[in-house]
């Protein structure tokens, strides 16, 4: 079957990474990508008339800018966007996009693989750009270029058991999908709307487990995630109560916060996700999805603490891991930001670089490498791919079904 896409771009205050991602998709020349359509939610007059000026000048005929009538939150936001998406366009399948993403040209291999079973979503890998100190660290996704067949119930078993970060990639949480009208429908229809919640991503994801048996994961990066600076995300896991996280906040109003969590309020980690779990698990009846295991949920929201800026803070966030039984010595690995390079150590990953960049010489670091500035962080993203593995253990632990 052959699809038509539209993709949407909600933001607010970000007019300059709404532009990137939105030239990253208008260098796909492909007549399946019908629609892109930015919904404009700012409060910045200048954000709201550069993006719109932008949009107007342009001469793309897919690009559709919208505006919401009044200022929401980021939910309702993408809510209302996904509404307005679906009426604005006949396109088969509906694809969200952040605003501080780009993507890569083989976003159009999604389209291919999309057609094999275009009634369910198709989940796929994006690179990230991290901050760390005094540089920005590349992370570029294992992946096998595969196409999988992934049960909801298996999903839903290891997030249960606190495998949710490492479930991310894998995951249909709308800005790593293709997804298909009908089920955008189905999901309305059986919980009043599309996403509006905390964690819009997660709380589809979850609902869409919770009325369909399977979804397609198309195992290649086709983006890059950045911007982290001016993320809501990364405000939550550092602790900062300015910035994009403190408008976040203020438009969420006085409303609970992250109380169906299994430790309810905290603000750690991923426990925004296990909210939007367990809240699924209740609005669904249960049947669909395991208990929380307590062990694997503390393990997985100390991931968190690394991130947490105050030293203060994050100290009490141990303590208060600690005191419901999580084990920190038994816990698995935890990714923290690699440390400060050496001077010998810039000169070298400077030299690797330049020979990339001018000599075509393959980078001897195509995996994970720092940069002093963000935009030649995602500069050699975007430039330089890692190659395929033929295996991913994540991968294997979802027991999907290769179709390709």
């Amino acid at each position: 079957m052959t699809i038509s896409v539209a993709i949407v771009i909600p933001t607010r205050n970000r007019a300059d990474l709404a532009i990137e991602a939105i030239r990253s998709l208008q260098a796909i020349a492909d007549d399946r990508l019908t629609q892109i359509i930015v919904s404009n939610n700012s409060s910045d007059p200048a954000h709201v008339r550069r993006l719109a000026d932008f949009c107007e000048r342009s001469a793309d005929e897919r690009l559709l800018h919208l505006r919401p009538p009044g200022p929401l939150g980021m939910a309702e936001h993408w809510d209302w966007a996904i509404e307005r998406a679906l009426e604005a366009t006949e396109a088969t399948h509906l694809g969200l996009h952040y605003d501080r993403r780009v993507s890569k040209p083989e976003l159009t291999m999604l389209f291919d693989a999309a057609g094999e079973r275009p009634e369910v979503p198709i989940t796929y890998r994006i690179d990230l750009v991290h901050p760390a100190p005094e540089r920005f660290f590349v992370y570029q996704m294992q992946w096998t270029g595969g196409l999988y067949e992934v049960r909801t119930e298996r999903a839903l078993e290891l997030a249960s058991r606190g495998l949710l970060t490492d479930l991310w990639q894998a995951f249909p949480v709308l800005v790593n999908c293709l997804t298909p009208r009908s089920v955008l429908e189905k999901v309305r229809t059986r919980f009043g709307s599309f996403c509006a919640s905390t964690s819009p991503e997660s709380c589809f994801g979850f609902r869409y487990c919770a009325v369909a048996k399977s979804y397609l994961h198309f195992d290649v990066p086709l983006g890059i995630h950045y911007g982290s600076a001016r993320s809501n995300g990364m405000g939550y896991l550092r602790g900062d109560g300015s910035g994009a996280f403190a408008d976040f906040t203020r438009l969420r109003g006085d409303r609970p916060w992250l109380d169906s969590a299994p430790l309810p309020g905290l603000s750690l980690g991923q426990n925004s996700f296990y909210h939007e779990y367990a809240l699924a698990r209740s609005q669904a009846g249960g049947e669909a999805f395991p208990p929380i295991e307590m062990q694997g949920y503390l393990n997985d929201l100390a991931r968190g603490l690394p991130w947490i800026a105050d030293p203060e803070r994050r100290s009490e966030a141990r303590a208060l891991l600690v005191g419901h039984g999580w084990r920190e010595d038994e816990a698995p690995g935890q990714w923290v930001p690699p440390p400060p390079l050496s001077m010998a150590e810039r000169l070298g990953k400077a030299l690797n670089l330049f020979r990339a960049d001018h000599l075509s010489v393959k980078p001897a670091d195509p995996f994970t490498i720092g940069l002093k500035s963000e935009s030649r962080a995602l500069r050699y993203a975007r430039k330089h791919k890692r190659p395929a593995a033929a295996t991913d253990d994540f991968i294997a632990a979802l027991e999907p079904m290769r179709l390709q």
